[in-house]
Formats: structure tokens, C-alpha cells, sequence
């Protein structure tokens, strides 16, 4: 019994290559045109469609803090000083005295780094979704063909038991044990299926224009990364450069909460006339910070800018490890991988049509046989397992050193 070898997918193919380091000129323009095609297909997804709103949103929310905190005011007065009328007519200016807006400049910087890396980490866990639903409908595919296989072997099986037992070459003991293999078959065949069906939803769900396309990930690209060390890098991934952008946006909040414990001055200009008499007067105000001056406000900015340092070495520290965890466990999953296919390397076909022969010419029984083809079946499933395990360990530390995705590389974030 084989496996039917599985159709490549043109598109992910050239994705998954354009990751690794590629010598061929043609092949890097397939790749990023492929590569476009998937970030496309995920873009049409509702939640990141929330997200880019968010995104601009958070934008336009950064911009604000770049205009001047007060706006100049107009004051009017009418009256009547006996049979004499008066008006005036003034306008006023808070200054900012202390350069709020400066800080609140710095401020806007980085609150738009914090926005972009958080779009980009959320197509980074995106792109990463879609490849791993490739990996399982792909290994869904080769367990349905494979146990749809030897339930048909094993329908094929039952006849001819019931014809050697019909004429005594064998007894009604090995029709049994067969009836019962093929009734166990059933319901292992029904879960693997239902498994594919859902893997199948899974992936047009993530990807609207996918049509039950076949999948070969060409992971033998990215074996080179697996040694390769990330500690010069680690800056540069988004969880990152988010975390850090929020330690600076809290400090220049900080910054902000202090420069706010002094007051702005208001000056004005009024003119008008009493009577026949003209008026001009300059005004001055200062709010008193009696009852409140806002120490307390300073005090819980600089408390959160203190929880946002922490929590940026912390984010570094906890990527740092995951990196190495994900390099560990891909290196684990490659090495039983290749141990695997030199094990099994033609024993699948060799094995089953030796099977056959032994139990026609009755070297073996029924019932060594049924378990024997049981224990095939279990030793290729294990390695549709390792190779899935395997492939979801590549996209992981894909993922982990943020190579699946980068605004670097595109134009959408950028206003």
C-alpha cells in the first residue's frame, strides 16, 4: 500500500521559499508575487480588517498629539454705563510655557511605532495560522488517503478470507478477526476523515480564494536558520520594538505629568470703546494650583513608565528564551524526522507486498497478519505526525524571529 505523493501548490511553494536564502533571480520574483498573494488572502480576513481600522485609528490618535494644546479664545462684551454704551472686543492665549507639546511630539513618535508593530505582530501570528492549517490539511490529506487505503485492503481482505474459508483452506476464526479489523477501521477511517473536513473549513476561512490545493513545504530551505543566532536581532522583532515603544510613550507622558504641575499663563487683548472714549487693555491670568497640583498625576505617570521598562525587558527576556526553545525543538524535530525517513526509506511497499506473499503461502496467520498490517499503518501515521511536528516547528521559529512578515516590505501601514 502507498501514499499518493501530494500535489505541490504552486502558491506556497515560492512562499515558503521566498523566507529562505534563494540563489535564483526568477524564483525570488515568483516569490514575491506569491508572497503578496497570501498576505492579500489574509488581509481579506474580518479581524485583520478590524485591525488596520484599529491601526489608523491609533494613527490619527498619534497625529493629535502633535497639535498645539490650546486654541486662542475670542471674548466679546456689550453693556450700558448710564445713557453711554460700551463694548469690547478681545482675544486670549494660553502659553505653553513649560514645551508640552514638544514632549507630546516625542510622544506621537513612538506612539506610532506601538501602533504599526501591533499590526504587524498580529499578520505575523496570521501568516503564521495560515501555513500551519496548510501543514494539517495537507498531513489530513495523506491519513485519509492512507487509512482509506487499508480499509479497502482490508474490505478486499474479507473476500478472500471468505473465499479460502468457504473451500477449508482457512477457518471461520480468521473471517471473525477480520470483520473486526475492518469494523475497528471504520471508525478510525470516520475521525480522520471529519479531521480533514475540518482542516479543509479551517483554511477557507483563513484564506477566501484557497480551493483544496495540495501543499509541499520545502522545509529543507530553512534548516540553515536553525543554528543561526537571533541575539543581534532581537531588537528588531515587533513584540519588541512595541514594548519598547510603549516604555518611551510612558516616559514622555511622564514627562508630560510633570511639566503640567506648572501652571500656563493667559495673556489678552481687549479693545472697544466706553462711551466716545476708545479702549485698549492687555490682560493676564494664572491659574492658582491651591487645591490641586497635580503631584499626584506626576507621580502615576512616572510609576507606569517604570511598569513599561520592566515590562520591555521582560517581553525581550521571554522572546529571547522562546527563540532558543523554538531552535531546540526544531532542531529535535529534523534530526527523529531524518531518522525516520532513513528507517522507513522503501519498507512501506517492500513491507506490505512481503506481508501478502508470507500469508498466501501461510508462513503467517490471519491474526499475525492483521496486527502486522495494524502496526504498518500506525508506523506511517507516526511519520505524517513527525513530518507535520516538523513543519510546525519551522513555521514557529519563523514566527519567533518575525520572518513571516515585516511593514518593511509593503506600504499599507504607512499613512
Amino acid at each position: 500500500m502507498t501514499i499518493r505523493k501530494s500535489r505541490h501548490l504552486y502558491y506556497v511553494c515560492t512562499i515558503v521559499a521566498s523566507l529562505a536564502i534563494t540563489s535564483s533571480s526568477s524564483m525570488a520574483q515568483e516569490s514575491n508575487s506569491d508572497m503578496t498573494w497570501l498576505i492579500q488572502q489574509i488581509k481579506k480576513h474580518p479581524q485583520v480588517i478590524a485591525a488596520k481600522e484599529a491601526l489608523s485609528g491609533n494613527l490619527f490618535q498619534a497625529d493629535s498629539l502633535d497639535k498645539a494644546l490650546y486654541n486662542p479664545q475670542i471674548s466679546s462684551n456689550f453693556g450700558k454705563e448710564g445713557s453711554d454704551r460700551t463694548y469690547t472686543l478681545g482675544i486670549n492665549q494660553t502659553i505653553d510655557f513649560t514645551n508640552k507639546r514638544d514632549s507630546r511630539r516625542q510622544q506621537a513618535v513612538f506612539a506610532r511605532i506601538s501602533a504599526r508593530k501591533n499590526y504587524e505582530l498580529l499578520m505575523q501570528n496570521k501568516m503564521a495560522q495560515a501555513l500551519n492549517a496548510m501543514v494539517t490539511w495537507e498531513s489530513s490529506l495523506k491519513r485519509s488517503e492512507l487509512v482509506s487505503q487499508q480499509e479497502k485492503q482490508l474490505e478486499d481482505l474479507l473476500e478472500i478470507v471468505k473465499q479460502r474459508a468457504s473451500s477449508g483452506d482457512l477457518g471461520q476464526l480468521d473471517a471473525e478477526l477480520t470483520y473486526l479489523s475492518l469494523s475497528q477501521r471504520f471508525g478510525v477511517t470516520a475521525r480522520v476523515q471529519a479531521q480533514l473536513r475540518r482542516a479543509e473549513a479551517n483554511l477557507k476561512q483563513m484564506l477566501p480564494d484557497w480551493n483544496n490545493n495540495s501543499v509541499a513545504m520545502p522545509t529543507k530551505n530553512w534548516d540553515h536558520q536553525i543554528e543561526q543566532g537571533y541575539d543581534d536581532t532581537l531588537d528588531d522583532h515587533p513584540m519588541v520594538q512595541m514594548a519598547k515603544a510603549k516604555w518611551e510613550v510612558a516616559l514622555f507622558n511622564s514627562e508630560v505629568a510633570k511639566k503640567r504641575k506648572k501652571a500656563d499663563p493667559t495673556v489678552g487683548l481687549q479693545a472697544g470703546k466706553i462711551g466716545r472714549d476708545d479702549v485698549l487693555s492687555l490682560t493676564f491670568s494664572m491659574p492658582l494650583y491651591v487645591r490641586n497640583n497635580f503631584s499626584l498625576q506626576y507621580k502615576s505617570a512616572n510609576q507606569l513608565a517604570i511598569a513599561a521598562e520592566s515590562n520591555y525587558y521582560a517581553v525581550k527576556r521571554k522572546q529571547q528564551f522562546s527563540i532558543k526553545a523554538s531552535q531546540m525543538a526544531l532542531r529535535e524535530y529534523r534530526n527523529r524526522y531524518q531518522k525516520w525517513q532513513n528507517l522507513m526509506q522503501g519498507r512501506g511497499e517492500n513491507s506490505e507486498s512481503l506481508l501478502q506473499k508470507q500469508w498466501n503461502v501461510g508462513d503467517i496467520s490471519t491474526t499475525e497478519y492483521l496486527l502486522t498490517l495494524q502496526q504498518r499503518t500506525q508506523g506511517l501515521l507516526a511519520g505524517i505526525d513527525l513530518e507535520q511536528e516538523y513543519q510546525s516547528a519551522v513555521i514557529q521559529l519563523l514566527l519567533d524571529t518575525a520572518q513571516l512578515y515585516s511593514t518593511q516590505a509593503t506600504t499599507e501601514t504607512s499613512k
